[in-house]
């Protein structure tokens, strides 16, 4: 196979990975496709509304489902509330998770009314890329990712949460958008893997 003929047919294979990935809320989502960076963005929310609510049990268990993803802090995440969350949850026993070794990254963040934060983040060519946003309170967010060109590879505005999936031609870095479309200030957790 020459170089053009590959790169033509990975060209093909990212278009239909990209027209094939659901939205969250889409009924194949609602059915209980639950995708590892899906499943940590709604244990980051779950943490923050058990920590709103006092409720230590919830807590823990959200906070040992993201201990055992493995995740961690992306580059330039304004805060990371785990460790108070792990602080708060001290004490509750739950059974342990099994999750992947190598888990996702996750940013925490508050956006004002009408408020848009982007950062960059690098994504490997070839290997299946996963953003997925929430909020532990149903604030209404808009996720966008674009390509180096500006050039939009996925927009999400669906409400509450989020979810882009494709696979890079490329490796290089993108860059996430989260945009905060309610009337109220908003408070997200976006899980990229």
């Amino acid at each position: 196979m020459n170089r053009m003929h590959a790169l033509s047919l990975a060209a093909m294979l990212t278009a239909s990975a990209c027209a094939s990935a659901p939205a969250v809320g889409s009924s194949e989502a609602a059915a209980g496709e639950q995708i590892v960076a899906v499943r940590l963005a709604n244990a980051l929310a779950d943490a923050a509304d058990a920590e709103g609510r006092g409720d230590t049990k919830t807590l823990a268990k959200a906070v040992q489902m993201i201990d055992g993803s493995g995740s961690h802090p992306l580059e330039a995440s304004p805060s990371d509330p785990l460790p108070a969350w792990r602080d708060a949850a001290r004490g509750e026993a739950t059974s342990p998770y099994r999750g992947r070794p190598l888990g996702p990254g996750y940013r925490s963040g508050k956006l004002g009314v009408g408020g848009r934060e982007s950062f960059s983040q690098l994504f490997l060519s070839g290997t299946g890329a996963t953003i997925a946003l929430s909020a532990p309170t149903g604030d209404k967010l808009a996720l966008r990712v674009l390509d180096p060109q500006a050039k939009p590879i996925c927009t999400d505005e669906s409400g509450r949460g989020g979810l882009c999936k494709w696979v890079p031609l490329f490796t290089q870095r993108y860059t996430i958008e989260v945009m905060n479309r309610g009337a109220g200030d908003a408070r997200y957790f976006l899980v990229v893997q």
